[in-house]
């Protein structure tokens, strides 16, 4: 069950303009739910031609460049976007229905519209005579005497695009012809590089699919974000960026306070200049930045929610601990042992005991949180490891107020992968009910285990 969509932009909305959509060849399982998810924050309105879930050049119907434009403002994933004039399965083709429809030019047949010609072969480079012989075709048959060229800075960038059924095609399958509308926030994922970061743990969150996740939850102004295993801030950096105001919880003290060891290759230890709060202010977005509470997520009486409240939070955002470079913890006592005791019963400072958490329990107890402070209509966007031997629908928690609108699958390895389960709350919270999963796939083994056994 890949990129479950259940929540879709209205497909029966009126037909807009036409639009070529080029899409990142990365992270296809994630396209549709970051598209539609981006639509809805805005009210856009968005008719899919193509399959968006497969082709990397899509035709969709959108009713404005304006709207276009809100997209491609968020959008991690559409890398650019073309208002679409005519495509075809060949340039003479191509040509011949541009000849035919010069009228429609004419606006552009202005002194004030200054032009550049473009050539985009997706998935393929193209030398310099090739772009030139394009170039000069396309030049004969636009009727653009009165426009100015403006390599530059065109007010208008005239593209063809060039799509390739597969990797060793040598001609391409289709070719579309269009005005450039603008390019999306891909360059965004090496702005909040992880190499220059201020503070990153074992476990920070890659950028790219960080922004992804934040704009599947709908991040924006006016929106509060929580994350509940918020550690280096990784997830919510994200949500800031997109001016959400953002609260964490972490439970482990030395990565909340940022001190001991560092995460980082050839440094040993983190430094007085290493913090959450750093994070923010290297991005300018501190203002967005509300609290860090070092607590225990499992605890949710720490949000003061009446049973009559409608909710807190617009957005859950959680990458919790498999165990693996971090581990489960929550409040709770160990067993005892000798030397622990002081002869004092007398301290300065007392830290609580952290005991095993089953990542099954990680999950539930997360889903009763999101029930519990999400607003009616929030979303939860989580992380979930999963094995193909293992994993169907019964592997997957619920709960009744929440229900499962996306599931995307990111492969981590051969033997395991991880998908971004992403639920809306649809209903206010009822103190009788609470999250659940059909089978635990953990109860006889951790997670840690079932990656490293027979890996010798």
């Amino acid at each position: 069950m890949d990129s479950v969509v259940s929540d879709p932009v209205a497909a029966e909305s009126p037909k807009g303009r036409r639009y070529v959509f080029v899409f990142s060849h990365q992270h296809l399982g994630f396209r549709v739910a970051e598209l539609e998810s981006i639509c809805a924050l805005f009210g856009i309105s968005l008719t899919p031609v193509s399959d968006l879930a497969k082709a990397h050049v899509c035709i969709v119907e959108v009713e404005s460049d304006a709207d276009v434009a809100r997209i491609l403002s968020r959008s991690i994933l559409l890398r650019s976007a073309y208002e679409l004039f005519e495509e075809a399965d060949d340039y003479d083709q191509l040509y011949k229905r541009i000849g035919e429809a010069k009228d429609r030019f004419e606006r552009f047949n202005e002194p004030s519209q200054s032009f550049a010609f473009r050539v985009r072969r997706n998935g393929r480079k193209a030398d310099g005579s090739y772009i030139s012989q394009r170039v000069g075709e396309l030049g004969k048959v636009l009727p653009l005497d009165k426009s100015i060229v403006d390599l530059g800075n065109a007010l208008n960038s005239f593209t063809l695009v060039e799509e390739f059924l597969h990797s060793k095609a040598k001609e391409a399958h289709k070719i579309y012809f269009g005005r450039l509308i603008g390019h999306g926030q891909g360059t965004l994922k090496a702005t909040y590089n992880l190499q220059d970061r201020m503070y990153i743990g074992n476990t920070t969150m890659d950028p790219e699919l960080a922004f992804i996740q934040a704009n599947i939850v709908k991040a924006g102004p006016g929106s509060l974000v929580l994350d509940p295993f918020c550690g280096t801030g990784g997830l919510v950096l994200p949500c800031a960026h997109f001016a959400s105001a953002v609260f964490g919880t972490e439970i482990n003290y030395m990565v909340a306070k940022a001190v001991g060891k560092s995460s980082r290759q050839g440094v040993k230890y983190l430094t007085e200049n290493e913090s959450l709060r750093a994070n923010f202010d290297q991005y300018g977005t501190s203002h967005f930045f509300q609290s860090l509470l070092i607590a225990d997520a499992s605890q949710h009486e720490i949000w003061h929610s009446s049973r009559t409240s409608s909710g807190i939070f617009d957005a859950l955002i959680a990458d919790p601990p498999y165990g693996v470079r971090e581990k489960s913890r929550k409040v709770g006592h160990k067993e005892r042992k000798e030397h622990w005791t002081l002869p004092s019963g007398e301290h300065e400072q007392r830290f609580p005991e952290k005991s095993k958490y089953d990542l099954c329990e990680v999950f539930l107890d997360l889903l009763n949180l999101a029930a519990r402070v999400l607003v009616v209509g929030g979303r939860i966007a989580y992380w979930f490891p999963v094995f193909p031997e293992d994993y169907c629908d019964d592997v997957i928690p619920r709960h009744p107020a929440l229900k499962l609108i996306y599931n995307c699958e990111q492969p981590l390895a051969r033997k395991y992968s991880r998908r971004l389960m992403v639920l809306k709350k649809m209903k206010p919270h009822a103190e009788s009910e609470k999250a659940f999963v059909r089978r635990n796939v953990y109860e006889n083994g951790t997670f840690r285990d079932k990656i490293f056994v027979n890996s010798s």
